[in-house]
């Protein structure tokens, strides 16, 4: 009898960890129209103050861009830096709003944002851009997991283990 009442011990800790145990998830999700309107297609598990990248290729100087963001306590984005090694359409091409820049002998720094983003929009580049999703020494390729041209987002939840683990997208 001891033994049994170890094991339902046992399994109650296992189900109110896999049920009520919280963990935070950075996921990627469709955020076109249509059937697939928010379907994860990727996630793994993060934690606060992490760093996010996304790098890509610039599609007018055809050069790469490196902007990293930290995961923050409100489980939203803050932008960290920016990296670029020429100038040209849509970067920055000054300081402003209190932002530092850094030049390199191979690009340029820019940080000390203070923007706050609640999702990362990323339209995946069809031809050029070539965007890539980089989190702990692993990198995702998004043409890989979803269509050129597809818009999607990344975003912070907070999920139970299991719902985690049912989800399965890795």
């Amino acid at each position: 009898m001891n033994n049994l009442r170890k094991l339902i011990l046992l399994l109650l800790i296992i189900l109110t960890v896999l049920f009520f145990f919280p963990v935070k998830i950075l996921q990627v999700y469709i955020f076109d129209k249509g059937d697939r309107f928010n379907e994860v297609i990727y996630q793994v598990p993060v934690h606060v103050n992490d760093d996010v990248s996304v790098l890509w290729t610039h599609s007018v100087s055809r050069r790469p861009i490196v902007e990293t963001y930290t995961v923050n306590d409100q489980l939203k984005f803050d932008i960290k830096e920016m990296r670029f090694d020429t100038y040209s359409a849509n970067l920055p091409s000054k300081p402003e709003c209190g932002t530092k820049w850094e030049f390199h002998d191979d690009y340029i720094r820019v940080y000390n944002y203070d923007v706050e983003f609640d999702e990362i929009p990323i339209v995946i580049g069809k031809v050029v851009a070539n965007h890539i999703l980089q989190y702990n020494d692993k990198e995702v390729v998004l043409k890989d997991i979803y269509k050129p041209g597809g818009y999607v987002k990344v975003r912070v939840v907070k999920e139970s283990l299991i719902s985690y683990l049912k989800e399965g997208v890795f």
